[in-house]
């Protein structure tokens, strides 16, 4: 009977938590719980690449044109456009992505994952909904993405670096391709260093 009340107690809880999440917000919510602010803390204002050992160069990838659209809808949906809030798209974040994982000195393990990725993505909305994820419902993306999140390794990996990249979008200067007109940073009320790069001076034109 104990064991049953705990039980009880616990499954309310998750709906508590579960409808607390859905009142906020996916951003909300992020930014509540300091997710946000401790990445934006971790970054310089740079790209990825830039923090790494720059000692290993790797070839140019481009995403292919059905590989972008999946990234898009899955970076939009991490991160969506809201009425007074920037979203992936806003943000350009495919495209910062492509240009940080094409970056001299990207560590190609983490270049590969998310290049990879995209293929296991698709193949796994295929093999539960039989379509690809870019043509999927709201909610068959969300229980997809939680899916891969919570029980494949790579998915969790997968997920990791493409939310820190599009969260890197998000607070970069916007001459390294994402943040137009710097809306992340109008949005999140952030004052950026100075000085700011050039367009002479940034990393790849060195």
């Amino acid at each position: 009977m104990i064991q049953q009340k705990k039980n009880q107690s616990a499954d309310e809880s998750l709906i508590d938590e579960s409808s607390q999440i859905n009142r906020l917000g996916r951003r909300a919510f992020l930014l509540r719980g300091g997710a946000a602010f401790a990445i934006a803390a971790a970054l310089a204002g740079l790209p990825y690449a830039l923090r790494k050992d720059l000692t290993r160069e790797t070839s140019f990838v481009l995403f292919s044109a059905k590989q972008r659209k999946a990234v898009e809808a899955a970076q939009e949906h991490l991160l969506p456009s809201e009425t007074d809030s920037p979203g992936a798209m806003d943000i350009n974040a495919t495209a910062y992505l492509e240009s940080a994982i094409t970056a001299p000195g990207i560590d190609p393990d983490a270049r590969n994952t998310i290049v990879n990725g995209v293929g296991r993505l698709q193949d796994a909305s295929r093999g539960r909904f039989d379509v690809l994820f870019d043509n999927l419902e709201y909610q068959q993306r969300e229980q997809l993405l939680r899916y891969l999140a919570d029980q494949t390794r790579w998915g969790r990996a997968w997920l990791s670096l493409l939310l820190y990249y599009t969260f890197e979008a998000l607070l970069s200067d916007p001459i390294y391709g994402g943040n137009p007109d710097a809306i992340g940073w109008q949005w999140l009320d952030h004052q950026p260093g100075f000085p700011r790069p050039p367009a002479d001076k940034i990393y790849g034109r060195l």
